[in-house]
């Protein structure tokens, strides 16, 4: 029996977390860290309900890190010596763990990277398991915790510690749709009828899922204030277009957690639910609804959990100037398209009318 510790900080990174521990995990000892990057996360941590899924749930507050940005005796010190943030950011105590589960594409965040100094002072045979976080997951190229060279040498020379070695592995629902930069071993998260049927049953009664599902046909998925900041007008422009297109009765907006630009002042429909979109999506009722996007991870989220017989429709050829990024995903979104059913990309508006 292993000593496992998982650390999630959105809803979809804790569903995909049971799915990876009712799959790997079912026989280890396994704790939860749940950080303070969603909101809706922390409150669900103080509700106590995780509690009776896990052997111990910790709470990390990555708002007390001061300065994640620290000189090298800093980070040697806490590295090799004591470290002191983990003390400050945790809630209780980290015992030694025999392996790490997190989601991160491409670089772990400030607490990943805390917590992984932490634990491989405490066991030096200690291995990393990332697991997917949505489309990123398949497209970017991940990184490890301890990333520089000279950390990487002096890991290797003090403890002949080899992080590229104790990190090789990622946990993908779809390992065929991972694009050639993800480059660690990929391992299918196996998502069967009766294990979709369990860890639905945990996730609502941890989240307290209620379906509150819209009578309208057309779900409109907003995009994150990052992605959409520089140009404001065009997004909303492009979503007023599209509800024309879907007709007022029938299109609705979900807002983005983070997204200053889906406020049309009462304009537009708005879908308000406190519960995760992903858990929403599972619900038979979704099946007839038509979720659109540029190309929101919370689109695929019902695909890849429970295997949603929903509509998606992407929208990204047609952004015009809508995002600062360059929305360069075409080889993921071809493979999820040709994957799953009904799901389709949008090149053209006449394309839009028609798929409406």
């Amino acid at each position: 029996m292993a000593k496992i510790l998982g650390v999630v900080s959105t809803p979809y990174q804790l569903l995909v977390f049971l799915f990876v521990k009712d799959a790997f995990l079912s026989e280890d000892t396994v704790d939860l860290v749940v950080t303070d990057k969603t909101p809706f996360m922390e409150e669900v941590y103080q509700s106590g309900r995780l509690s009776p899924y896990f052997h111990q749930v910790l709470f990390g507050d990555g708002r007390k890190i001061k300065n994640p940005y620290k000189s090298a005796p800093a980070t040697f010190w806490e590295s090799f010596i004591k470290n002191k943030t983990t003390d400050i950011i945790l809630d209780a105590p980290l015992s030694a763990y025999d392996r790490m589960y997190f989601a991160s594409p491409g670089v772990p965040d400030e607490i990943v990277k805390e917590i992984a100094k932490t634990l491989i002072k405490k066991n030096k045979k200690l291995t990393f398991h990332r697991f997917e976080d949505g489309f990123a997951s398949y497209t970017k190229k991940p990184v490890h915790a301890i990333n520089t060279e000279s950390g990487k040498t002096l890991y290797k020379k003090l403890w002949n510690y080899d992080i590229e070695e104790m990190e090789k592995e990622i946990l993908l629902f779809e390992p065929e749709m991972a694009e050639s930069c993800v480059d660690f071993e990929k391992i299918k998260i196996p998502h069967t009828k009766e294990r979709i049927e369990r860890v639905s049953k945990i996730s609502q009664d941890i989240f307290r899922y209620k379906p509150n599902i819209p009578s309208q046909k057309v779900i409109f998925l907003g995009q994150g204030t990052e992605n959409c900041s520089e140009n404001p007008e065009t997004y909303q422009r492009l979503i007023r277009r599209l509800e024309d297109i879907a007709g007022k009765e029938n299109f609705i907006i979900k807002p983005h957690p983070r997204g200053t630009h889906d406020d049309f002042k009462g304009e537009l429909s708005v879908y308000a639910d406190p519960c995760p979109f992903e858990l929403a999506i599972a619900d038979p009722a979704m099946e007839d609804k038509t979720l659109v996007s540029f190309y929101s991870t919370a689109c695929i989220a019902g695909k890849l959990l429970y295997q949603s017989k929903c509509r998606i429709l992407f929208l990204y050829p047609l952004a015009e100037d809508s995002f600062n990024e360059k929305c360069d995903y075409e080889d993921f979104f071809k493979a999820f398209s040709a994957l799953c059913d009904n799901v389709h990309i949008a090149r053209s508006w006449d394309e839009v009318e028609k798929l409406l």
